[in-house]
């Protein structure tokens, strides 16, 4: 036996434990690592016909577990792991490699090398980040690591989830895994989850999120608590044209892409951080009212006074978030100490009240003389917890930033929170005309430029804060900085004043036919029948263009109607 085969059945032995060493739930990542280290030791030193069933599978649901967390390759860097794991994995074992196809051939992995042959050419470079490679392909099958953890998603649209019944055809399922197969993108645009998810993006993404990080394993959260978490939190968002649970969701996903893209937040963010990150992303503008806080405090509203006119509605997001916590069924901390709960709560509330735009450059001015004090000393020095960037920080930074994050997103993405956004700004500028207060700055659509505003926004407020989070996210720059250049020259009042008049046209349009059919919902409520049978040349009160946009949208309720019987048909 050569000198590293001696050494692994050396090893084997003497880390060989009961039946149960390869449980991991409630390990840590640092222990999962290890049992998945000695589970691979007792492989190839004992091979698989002499281990048990239970070890064997222990086994396996151990590493694949491991092998699932995002965290993987910081911490086999950080314990020095990566070289011993990868040279086990890299085994050609033919022995292990029949046990592998036929153990997971319910996973459609058959052919073993032919899958480590098609994954090594697709995910080369993705692989390499993780150090791990034969053993992850065959057991996960063509996706990286970041796709692999996604897998698990799959049974929340399975047929028969008791949690999830967002979809009812196959098409549509089909249609969400797409959808969902690009998040970790930075262009992933989570408007496209709207109406497929039936207007429930921040649960599905919320779900999303915390099985790709692992949390409902690494911290014992049922399913059920999850969904029920977030469908609350997404139910607590008005109808506001900006400030609502899309934006939430945005937000939410925003803060996972910063996490998930950033090396430092990888090593020092536990499970219980990114649960408290994500959370506090979600829930950052939960019940907002659709006005600002200058709003709240110029008419004296009873929020202001609650919270003296500072971070008025920061405060209240946050407040009712852990109002909402004290309920068993919507706690989703439940099951972290005591201790680890205050820890999570304090992320949260400093991220959430860290939103308020009122802090914008002290944000800037802090982060940026964390990053300079971290730079001027020497590596592995003990920074002083003053000058260095910890956690909260780094949340709070993640979170305002992902808040304000729409002119960094590429330019389709942008342009519909621009027409959002400035629809909810025009609302408050009409009440405030309506109550005879000054209407705000930018607020008034009478005479606000549209390209002025955004112009000034990402050269004033955007752009210097994303130098100083590029710098600490140099992995996302490129993108940021493109982005933003695209946004700067982009024509938005042009763009604004053709989409403000189709909008407004097909209001109008809807409004009317809603008046005509008693009960209706506007065109979109129209059965076919009834769409079929509206007159639109007689409809006298439409000029030519509205008259057009009325065909249009009566032919989308024809043909919805017409697919839908389709699909109960078959």
């Amino acid at each position: 036996m050569e000198k590293h085969d001696e050494e692994i059945a050396e090893r084997a032995k003497i880390a060989r434990q009961p039946v149960t060493q390869y449980s991991f739930r409630g390990k840590s990542l640092k222990s999962s690592i290890k049992m998945s280290l000695h589970f691979v030791d007792d492989l190839l030193a004992r091979g698989y016909n002499d281990l048990s069933n239970t070890e064997l599978e222990d086994g396996f649901q151990c590493l694949k577990s491991t092998l699932s967390s995002p965290m993987l390759g910081v911490m086999m860097a950080r314990h020095g792991a990566q070289e011993d794991l990868q040279k086990k994995l890299d085994t050609e074992d033919d022995d292990v490699n029949d046990f592998i196809a036929g153990h997971y051939a319910s996973d459609g992995i058959h052919d073993v090398s032919l899958v480590q042959r098609k994954v090594k050419a697709k995910f080369n470079n993705a692989m390499k980040k993780l150090k791990v490679n034969i053993m992850v392909k065959s057991m996960m099958g063509h996706m990286s690591p970041k796709s692999a953890a996604r897998q698990r998603t799959s049974s929340f649209f399975a047929e028969g989830s008791t949690h999830l019944k967002l979809v009812h055809t196959s098409q549509e399922k089909d249609e969400l895994e797409q959808i969902l197969r690009g998040v970790g993108n930075w262009s992933f645009d989570v408007w496209d989850l709207v109406q497929l998810t039936n207007d429930q993006p921040l649960l599905v993404m919320g779900m999303e999120l915390i099985k790709r990080w692992n949390i409902d394993v690494d911290l014992h959260l049922k399913d059920g608590d999850i969904s029920t978490f977030f469908r609350e939190i997404e139910n607590g968002y008005l109808d506001n044209p900006y400030h609502n649970n899309v934006h939430g969701a945005d937000v939410m996903y925003t803060v996972h892409c910063f996490m998930e893209s950033s090396k430092r937040m990888h090593e020092e963010l536990s499970s219980k951080d990114v649960l408290a990150a994500l959370v506090a992303a979600a829930a950052h503008d939960f019940r907002h009212d659709g006005v600002n806080n200058a709003f709240h405090v110029n008419v004296g509203s009873e929020l202001a006074t609650l919270y003296n006119d500072r971070s008025v509605l920061e405060n209240m997001h946050a407040a009712e978030l852990f109002k909402l916590c004290k309920e068993d069924k919507f706690n989703i901390f439940k099951t972290l100490g005591q201790e680890d709960f205050k820890d999570a709560r304090k992320i949260v509330t400093m991220a959430i009240l860290g939103t308020d735009m009122t802090k914008h450059f002290n944000h800037i001015a802090d982060f940026q003389s964390r990053l300079q004090a971290e730079g001027d000393f020497a590596e592995g020095a003990d920074i002083p917890d003053k000058q260095r960037i910890d956690k909260y920080h780094m949340i709070e930074m993640a979170l305002h930033c992902a808040d304000i994050s729409n002119p960094a997103k590429p330019i389709a993405v942008y342009q519909k929170w621009v027409l959002v956004v400035m629809n909810e700004f025009f609302a408050q500028g009409d009440r405030e005309r309506d109550l005879g207060m000054p209407i705000s700055p930018m607020f008034d659509r009478h005479n606000t430029m549209v390209s002025k505003t955004q112009g000034g926004f990402i050269d004033f407020i955007i752009k210097p804060i994303y130098k100083v989070w590029g710098e600490f996210i140099p992995e996302l720059k490129e993108q940021f900085d493109s982005n933003l250049e695209v946004g700067r020259s982009f024509d938005w009042d042009t763009f604004y004043a053709e989409k403000k008049d189709t909008a407004n046209l097909l209001k109008k349009v809807k409004q009317m036919i809603t008046v005509k059919e008693e009960g209706g919902e506007g065109v979109e409520g129209l059965s076919a029948t009834r769409a079929a049978s509206v007159d639109v040349e007689g409809e006298e009160e439409l000029d030519e263009a509205e008259r057009e946009l009325l065909k249009q949208e009566l032919i989308k309720v024809k043909e919805k109607q017409g697919g839908e019987q389709r699909v109960e048909e078959q």
